[in-house]
């Protein structure tokens, strides 16, 4: 097993195949799920929510990729309140300082930048962009609210001035209160609250030939309010997906991999969106300038000619168009057709994500060319491996591992001494057990001897048993029955026939008689019971019924049964006597 393949195995060491890219323009939510395919591609579902709540666009994008088959847990995020730029700063690439420091000498420079960029979301923007004012209405608006037009006098000046944008436009009569508070309710999408911002850099090398000031580096830099990147990560938390990193709208194309394929070269990418267009200059592979334009008050393809030429001269060898979706029809011929050069289009996987969600994604999953993009970690800046407390429990383990290397060398030696005390103590077992076993062999002789005296034992009892019963118990049974037969036949009077005598072990002896008179049936209850006294019997179950008896006479039927039972044979007896 490889190094590699063994720190696949870490569980912070794992790299993400799959993830779930998102993008808004501040009206919709676009989302795709990308996944790694060799060293490209692939996009397996996707989804659109034009819900007013951002938290709600999240649920829905969510549960409609789930739906079709994600399961993964991670979520990237595209958004115009996202800024990216190039900054120079006194930290070398290859001389990273601590995340803390870093921190601070980014904020420094990107915090101005970022409040800039946050006013290109003004309300006046916003409702321009959801078609409920036209350019020159939003102008109107702007200036009367700032006394340029319309306004008679200086009383009515300080009125207006106090007046919200908002107001001023429902006073007009060119929106309603309800797209009023829609435009607010968007404004949510591109601004945040609180004045911290979250950073993220990528160092950029300097190619041959480029000069830059003394001790200052390129470093290419990424920001966010804080306040609106948690609000995003709170609402993909409540559909269960860690939103891992949040992007800005334009800039991430420039890790697309026809860039990759020249990176010697000096190349141009315009990356259009509705609202925002860039301008990349990539050279030797690295972003050496960035020109952002807003868009929302002109058409894109002046913000893309304007964004062009100010970072030209020098010219390119390349220029690249990547094009949000329903922002590519025409683009590309008219920009061809007003710079008279070729513009390439760069190639989508799928027509149902624009090349910066392609962009973010290969950066999130560290393909080729990712550090042409810079995102913003949600969880902080990544700290360096030899810092994190990953890689000082690695640390720790390796020192435990040493530690336990040289207790086990000891605990061989030891354990050799004691293998060679183990062998002279085994011989001597051995001897002991040759011993026991010969006193087991005679042990197991007297056991058998025991058993075969037992056995025989058991014989003799047996016999003796035997001849207890005939000797003793056998002439006593023939007595008694011999007796009660004589004292039967002496008390049973002329007119009282015996029919039967039965004996079963559990109910012993039951008498059977049949008499012409129930007096002669009851005078021979009372002359048995007093015959059977001196045997220690006693009759019971008597009973005497009306019953036809032999040869048609009419008579009494007797039954009773003697109570103790002189032996468990069962004998019947069948007597006649008339």
């Amino acid at each position: 097993m490889s190094l590699k393949s063994i720190a696949q195995l870490l569980p912070f060491s794992r790299r993400i195949s799959s993830v779930l890219v998102c993008e808004t323009d501040g009206f919709t939510l676009r989302g795709a799920i990308v996944s790694r395919s060799g060293d490209g591609l692939v996009v397996s579902y996707s989804s659109r929510s034009e819900a007013l709540e951002f938290q709600t666009a999240v649920t829905e994008i969510v549960a409609s990729v789930q739906k079709q088959g994600w399961q993964g847990k991670t979520a990237i995020l595209l958004t115009p309140g996202a800024l990216s730029t190039l900054v120079d700063l006194p930290v070398a690439p290859n001389s990273k300082r601590p995340p803390e420091q870093m921190l601070e000498l980014v904020r420094w420079e990107l915090e101005p930048l970022l409040m800039q960029h946050t006013t290109l979301w003004s309300v006046g923007r916003i409702l321009v962009g959801l078609g409920y004012l036209t350019e020159a209405q939003a102008t109107e608006v702007l200036d009367r609210q700032q006394g340029r037009k319309g306004v008679e006098d200086a009383s009515a000046l300080d009125v207006y001035s106090f007046k919200r944008y908002g107001e001023m436009a429902i006073e007009m009569g060119y929106i309603t209160h309800r797209q009023m508070e829609e435009c607010l309710t968007r404004q949510a999408w591109l601004q945040g609250s609180g004045d911290e911002i979250a950073c993220g850099w990528s160092a950029q090398p300097v190619a041959k030939g480029q000069t830059t000031d003394e001790g200052q580096y390129p470093w290419l830099v990424c920001g966010i309010n804080q306040g609106m990147m948690q609000q995003w990560a709170s609402a993909f938390a409540e559909s269960r997906v860690i939103l891992q990193r949040v992007y800005p709208l334009v800039g991430c194309a420039a890790t697309a991999s026809e860039l990759s394929a020249n990176e010697s070269g000096d190349q141009l990418l315009i990356e259009a969106h509705a609202g925002l267009v860039a301008a990349i200059r990539v050279v030797s592979g690295s972003v050496s300038a960035i020109n952002l334009q807003q868009s929302t008050l002109k058409n894109t393809l002046d913000a893309c000619l304007e964004a062009f030429h100010v970072l030209i001269p020098p010219d390119v060898k390349a220029i690249w168009l990547g094009s949000a979706i329903g922002e590519s029809d025409g683009l590309e011929i008219s920009l061809t057709s007003m710079l008279g050069r070729p513009v390439n289009q760069l190639s989508l996987v799928s027509s149902e994500v624009t090349p910066g969600m392609f962009g973010a994604a290969r950066h999130l999953l560290e393909m080729e060319g990712a550090a042409r993009c810079c995102g913003v970690s949600v969880l902080g800046p990544t700290v360096p491996l030899w810092q994190s407390v990953e890689a000082r429990a690695i640390a720790a383990g390796l020192l435990l591992l040493l530690g336990v290397g040289a207790a086990e060398t000891i605990l061989q030696l030891r354990q050799n001494l004691a293998e060679q005390e183990h062998e002279e103590i085994t011989e001597q077992a051995t001897v002991m057990d040759e011993a026991v076993g010969r006193v087991q062999v005679q042990i197991d002789a007297i056991n058998k001897l025991k058993d075969s005296l037992k056995a025989r034992n058991e014989e003799i009892d047996l016999l003796k048993t035997r001849t207890d019963l005939l000797a003793v118990d056998a002439p006593k049974r023939s007595a008694f029955l011999q007796a009660l037969l004589i004292e039967l036949s002496s008390i049973t009077p002329d007119d009282m026939v015996l029919e039967r005598i039965e004996e079963t072990p559990r109910d012993g002896f039951r008498f059977t008689a049949w008499s012409l008179s129930e007096k002669s049936a009851q005078q021979f209850v009372k002359s048995f019971q007093s015959a059977m006294d001196p045997y220690g019997l006693k009759v019971v179950e008597v009973s005497v019924g009306s019953q036809v008896g032999r040869l048609g006479l009419t008579g009494y039927i007797l039954r009773l049964r003697l109570d103790k039972q002189p032996a468990p044979t069962a004998t019947a007896i069948d007597v006649g006597k008339t």
